[in-house]
Protein backbone atom coordinates (compact mmCIF):
# COMPACT_ATOMS: atom_id res chain seq x y z
CA UNK A 1 0.00 0.00 0.00
CA UNK A 2 1.64 3.33 -1.21
CA UNK A 3 0.96 6.49 1.13
CA UNK A 4 -1.27 7.72 -1.60
CA UNK A 5 -3.47 4.62 -0.96
CA UNK A 6 -3.62 4.82 3.01
CA UNK A 7 -4.86 8.61 2.93
CA UNK A 8 -7.01 7.60 0.36
CA UNK A 9 -8.43 5.16 2.87
CA UNK A 10 -8.67 7.61 5.86
CA UNK A 11 -9.66 10.74 3.41
CA UNK A 12 -11.67 9.15 0.70
CA UNK A 13 -15.48 8.36 -0.30
CA UNK A 14 -17.36 5.83 1.13
CA UNK A 15 -21.21 4.35 -0.17
CA UNK A 16 -23.93 4.59 2.42
CA UNK A 17 -23.93 1.21 2.99
CA UNK A 18 -19.71 1.88 4.36
CA UNK A 19 -21.52 4.57 6.10
CA UNK A 20 -24.13 2.80 7.44
CA UNK A 21 -21.33 -0.18 8.87
CA UNK A 22 -19.71 2.79 10.62
CA UNK A 23 -22.07 4.46 12.42
CA UNK A 24 -24.09 1.37 12.99
CA UNK A 25 -27.10 2.77 12.08
CA UNK A 26 -30.01 1.86 9.10
CA UNK A 27 -29.97 3.65 5.88
CA UNK A 28 -33.37 5.74 6.46
CA UNK A 29 -31.46 6.80 9.92
CA UNK A 30 -28.43 7.76 7.59
CA UNK A 31 -30.55 9.50 4.82
CA UNK A 32 -32.24 11.62 7.43
CA UNK A 33 -28.64 12.94 8.67
CA UNK A 34 -27.73 14.20 4.93
CA UNK A 35 -31.14 15.67 4.80
CA UNK A 36 -30.34 17.69 7.71
CA UNK A 37 -27.05 18.63 6.97
CA UNK A 38 -25.17 16.67 9.65
CA UNK A 39 -23.40 14.40 7.53
CA UNK A 40 -22.01 15.73 4.20
CA UNK A 41 -22.54 14.18 1.30
CA UNK A 42 -21.25 14.74 -2.45
CA UNK A 43 -22.76 13.12 -5.80
CA UNK A 44 -20.73 11.08 -7.92
CA UNK A 45 -22.77 10.25 -10.67
CA UNK A 46 -26.42 9.54 -9.52
CA UNK A 47 -25.20 7.98 -6.26
CA UNK A 48 -23.97 9.59 -2.87
CA UNK A 49 -20.60 9.41 -1.44
CA UNK A 50 -19.99 10.36 2.01
CA UNK A 51 -16.02 11.75 2.66
CA UNK A 52 -14.81 9.26 5.05
CA UNK A 53 -13.42 12.04 7.99
CA UNK A 54 -17.26 13.22 8.16
CA UNK A 55 -17.90 10.23 9.93
CA UNK A 56 -15.20 10.65 12.03
CA UNK A 57 -15.93 14.17 12.75
CA UNK A 58 -19.72 12.99 13.26
CA UNK A 59 -18.86 10.67 15.67
CA UNK A 60 -16.47 12.86 17.90
CA UNK A 61 -19.78 15.15 17.94
CA UNK A 62 -22.03 12.85 19.16
CA UNK A 63 -19.45 11.47 21.59
CA UNK A 64 -19.55 14.70 23.03
CA UNK A 65 -22.92 15.31 22.92
CA UNK A 66 -23.41 11.73 24.32
CA UNK A 67 -26.97 11.45 22.26
CA UNK A 68 -28.17 11.44 19.06
CA UNK A 69 -31.40 12.54 17.63
CA UNK A 70 -32.63 10.92 14.48
CA UNK A 71 -36.39 12.41 15.04
CA UNK A 72 -37.58 15.09 13.04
Amino acid sequence: MTLDSKRHAVDGLCSIQEACSFLSLGKSSVYQLMSRGEIPFVFVGSNRRIPRKALVDFTERILEQKQISLSS
